[in-house]
């Protein structure tokens, strides 16, 4: 297998709606333009793209284009954009500008790229200038060394599994952008609809509680006159009430005893509803597809996790009336598939707490035994309101939350209410009921303080940002080791389900949620998938999770409601 070193200038920015306007390729030290995209050319093409070791940078991008429009699939690839991200420990994810193939190109060969957009766009000219042909060359003349620098560095940070990871994430990533989602118009106008009729009842209530509570608004003589999404007219309403609160934060009206902040919490929960999602859906359906078609980053946290935008599906509520609007076409079923509490059974892998690995190998409830503990109460009387309360307590904990903090996050994600007093006797009991897991957990902070990166079991690094307090490294510390485990785990399976099932025709890869994984799969082959499916991601859970089960549940559903 030799190196091809690879670009693209293409007419617009839509694999869908633009086109390959030049291809550049360096090869034995040759640089070959091609524009002349016939059956024969595309053959070759296809040739050396697919059987050789394709180096580009931010390869999503150009592999989008090839697989839509000449059904061009490289699967042994080098991003350099991805490569210099994670040699920076993830610090360049977010760092907007810094990891562009020009900036990458000054940092380590003190070279300018000419990036004039007036001569990018000019491409789609029949003929090129010999600017256009220095720039469109000099694209690819760059790469040999860039790849031999992030090569070394990344064999000398031992991150070489981390990047082959990534690597063979990279195809599913292109699959997953081009598949995008299926949206059912007619359900979405009904729900619409719905929550239209929820948001005047639930502001009626807000106002009958108002009054009940004495409150008469000196704008209007009436009642329905406030503006409840006024923080200045909601705050005056407050504190008429006899309230004591500075500010209309949720945070504050979360923690609010009187009956009117469930109330507004309920308002602006169906509120950002309908405006965040709803409303926003339509608004991003393809023309030419005529389904939504998010952008994923599979590098946009320092830890590894995904990002979504355009919308963002990784923010889409655990709503079942809401997922449901995610409809497959006729014909076709939506294959939900996610890790059963992955983070928590990392957890039993890196700390060997012998309770958390006795629980997982028993298939017991970790949530009930945890409830067990810190309520002092035999694990089968426990109610289900109970192990909500423990099920805080073990996201919350593991993660290094003090008692004020858990109470709020206790508050704001599991709806309950918790005084300080019992989140620390909590805390308390949970630590003493996990002394290894508590040992770990120190350890692992102050390791994080002292060096200011941690790295996981792939061995991926993550590094810090400088100039942190030394309590946030430790709760970093503690926090990280297991979100980006989590990650290389889920982008290990996505990496092998590709390999595996883009031979069934039809089948698309349509959303990708932290550690759940969707599909659209024809009806005939929904059995068939499915179990491979649940093979595929448990094996690449297992080859991290070694000493605890590693399960996957798959969901079968008309749309996706997992």
């Amino acid at each position: 297998m030799n190196t091809v070193y690879f670009d693209t200038e293409t007419s617009g920015l839509s694999p869908f709606n633009d086109h390959i306007t030049l291809i550049q390729i360096l090869q034995n030290k040759e640089i070959m333009l091609t524009r002349a995209f016939t059956d024969d050319r595309k053959a070759e093409l296809k040739d050396v793209l697919e059987n050789n070791l394709i180096v580009g940078h931010n390869l999503k991008f150009d592999l989008k284009f090839l697989k839509q429009q000449f059904n061009i699939e490289p699967t042994h690839l080098f991003d350099t954009y991805i490569a210099e991200i994670l040699i920076s420990g993830g610090l360049k994810a977010r760092q907007k500008g810094v990891a562009t193939l020009d900036a990458v190109t000054k940092t380590r060969l003190n070279i300018e790229l000419d990036k004039d957009e007036k001569l990018r766009l000019s491409f789609k000219s029949q003929e090129l200038t010999p600017e256009q042909i220095k720039y469109a060359m000099m694209d690819v003349a760059v790469l040999p060394e860039i790849y031999k620098q992030q090569q070394s560095e990344i064999t000398k940070l031992g991150i070489q599994r981390t990047f082959n990871i990534e690597m063979s994430a990279l195809p599913a990533v292109v699959w997953l952008e081009l598949s995008g989602l299926p949206l059912d118009l007619e359900a979405l106008k009904k729900k619409e609809v719905e929550v239209k009729e929820k948001i005047i009842e639930a502001k009626t209530k807000i106002i009958t509680i108002l009054k009940e509570s004495g409150f008469k608004s000196r704008y209007m003589s009436g009642y329905m006159d406030i503006n409840i999404d006024s923080p200045k007219q909601l705050l005056e309403a407050l504190q008429k009430i006899g309230l004591k609160v500075e500010s209309t934060g949720d945070e504050v009206i979360s923690s609010l005893k009187h009956p009117i902040g469930k109330a507004i919490k309920e308002y602006r929960k169906l509120n950002k509803l309908l405006t965040g999602f709803i409303l926003k859906y339509p608004e991003h359906i393809h023309a030419v597809t005529g389904r939504i078609q998010p952008e994923f980053n599979q590098c946009g946290t320092n830890t590894g996790r995904f990002t979504s935008s355009k919308p963002n599906m990784q923010q889409v509520p655990k709503d079942k009336t809401i997922r449901a609007l995610f409809k497959a076409p006729p014909g076709y079923k939506i294959v939900a598939a996610d890790y059963s509490q992955i983070e928590l059974r990392i957890m039993a892998e890196v700390s060997q707490e012998p309770k958390f690995l006795d629980i997982y190998r028993n298939n017991g409830d970790l949530h009930r035994l945890t409830a067990s503990l810190i309520l002092n109460k035999p694990a089968t009387e426990i109610t289900k309101e109970e192990r909500q309360q423990a099920k805080a307590v073990n996201f919350g904990f593991v993660y290094g939350l003090g008692a004020e903090s858990f109470k709020d996050k206790a508050k704001g994600d599991y709806d309950l209410d918790i005084s300080i007093e019992q989140a620390q006797d909590f805390r308390n009991k949970f630590f003493g009921g996990y002394p290894v897991l508590n040992k770990y957990l120190r350890n692992i902070g102050n390791k994080a303080a002292a060096e200011e990166h941690i790295v996981n079991l792939s061995g991926r690094r993550v590094s810090f940002p400088p100039d942190l307090e030394g309590w946030e490294y430790e709760n970093m510390g503690r926090n990280t080791p297991i979100q980006s485990l989590s990650a290389d785990i889920t982008k290990s399976a996505m990496g092998r389900l590709y390999l595996k099932l883009r031979r069934f025709q039809g089948l698309k890869f349509i959303n990708s949620v932290h550690d759940e994984l969707v599909f659209e799969v024809k009806d005939d082959d929904v059995k068939e998938v499915s179990g491979l499916i649940k093979t595929i991601m448990e094996e690449a859970g297992q080859e991290f999770i070694k000493t605890v089960p590693c399960i996957v549940e798959v969901a079968v559903e008309d749309s996706w409601q997992k």
